[in-house]
């Protein structure tokens, strides 16, 4: 399979050249797609320095969101025919290792595979205020979604390109870590067939987190409004399902 394998950089000097190896050693036959909102402390340089033929960098002119990160990777990913694109975070909070793990399920006919902290077998590094957010978080999700899954917040997933198509991409554009929770319900109405795996998500390599003040609170309204889009509105296909 054609795969591509995408993460967002800004100010990841620490950790970006180490991703790209372990990518690499993960997945060799994969080209590794990164876009970086004009970073300032030296990343440019390295991935400037570890230029290679599967390695293509787009370096927009400011901070223009991780949402609009990520759809752009969607766009790349099907205009240049991948059949499978890994999206992941550039402070290998994710493992790369678990890339193979990921794909396979993708073998089994599943459209969307989720790396899950919070499905059994999974585990997280967060502590304190921050695990009991981000748990809270998800066990709200799952209960206001009615969707079956335990981890709605991860950028770590595994996609079926040609059911990337299904989903309308104006319905996702939006910006920050909403964007994550906002693909999973739109998957789950365009009738994919989603399913987690348990992963071990590790505090952030190196660097200070991105995640803004408000973005809890903004995380909040949104789930409200698409818990009444998932309440008034049916997938479009009676199979489609979240397993578990």
């Amino acid at each position: 399979m054609k795969t591509l394998i995408f993460f967002a950089t800004y100010n990841e000097v620490g950790n970006v050249a180490s991703m790209i190896e372990q990518i690499t050693a993960a997945a060799p036959d994969a080209d590794i797609f990164i876009i970086d909102d004009n970073s300032k402390d030296g990343t440019l340089k390295v991935l400037e320095d570890m230029r290679r033929d599967n390695l293509k960098v787009l370096v927009r002119p400011s901070k223009l969101g991780l949402g609009s990160a990520h759809l752009l990777a969607w766009k790349h990913a099907i205009h240049h025919r991948y059949d499978v694109l890994i999206t992941m975070d550039g402070d290998l909070s994710h493992d790369p290792a678990d890339i193979p793990r990921l794909t396979a399920k993708l073998t089994e006919g599943f459209d969307l595979v989720i790396g899950s902290r919070y499905t059994k077998g999974g585990a997280c590094d967060y502590t304190g205020y921050r695990k009991y957010v981000s748990k809270l978080g998800n066990v709200g999700a799952r209960q206001l979604l009615r969707i079956k899954l335990s981890e709605f917040t991860t950028s770590y997933r595994a996609f079926r390109v040609s059911a990337l198509s299904k989903i309308n991409f104006e319905s996702v554009a939006v910006d920050g870590y909403s964007f994550f929770l906002t693909v999973i319900v739109q998957a789950y109405l365009s009738g994919l067939r989603l399913i987690e795996i348990p992963i071990y998500f590790h505090e952030r390599n190196s660097g200070a987190s991105k995640i803004p003040p408000l973005e809890v609170f903004r995380g909040m309204s949104r789930l409200m409004r698409l818990a009444h889009v998932v309440h008034f509105k049916k997938p479009t296909l009676s199979k489609a399902r979240a397993d578990l």
